[in-house]
């Protein structure tokens, strides 16, 4: 359609499609589409990050109607998948920071990350980041 969805949006979309989430409509990419480029281009968390937390929360968060033992196991296990997730990502790719990834990618930083050291080269990996994290959140909403 000649859209150019950010890392947030193609992260929903991807696991969208593998998992069909519940809840997830327009009113998600539009959320999701200010967080491209580390929130609104500000450099901060990576967009493939919050996107990825966003599809964990659209399967398995909260939505306040809850009994409250529900409400807060439901809070935890989402919690906990998302820090397996922020963690996996920074451990493989150096970083969860928009900033800091990019500049690795421009050659401005040292590399760090298992993902990156293994295959060190100049250049631009928000499709690479955006890819592993689809994989990686299906992976660990696939059985949940």
């Amino acid at each position: 359609n000649g859209l150019s969805f950010n890392c947030a949006e193609s992260v929903m979309i991807r696991v969208n499609r593998a998992l069909n989430l519940d809840f997830f409509n327009h009113s998600c990419l539009r959320i999701a589409s200010v967080f491209g480029g580390g929130v609104a281009g500000c450099g901060e968390v990576c967009g493939a990050v919050s996107g990825a937390a966003m599809a964990i929360g659209l399967k398995l968060g909260t939505s306040g109607d809850e009994e409250p033992e529900e409400f807060s196991l439901k809070r935890e296990k989402s919690r906990n998948i998302v820090k397996q997730f922020v963690t996996s990502f920074s451990e493989n790719w150096g970083s969860i920071r928009c900033e800091f990834l990019l500049s690795m990618d421009k050659g401005e930083m040292s590399p760090v990350g298992s993902q990156r050291i293994s295959n060190y080269e100049i250049r631009n990996r928000c499709n690479e980041y955006v890819s592993w994290s689809s994989k990686k959140v299906i992976d660990l909403l696939d059985d949940k």
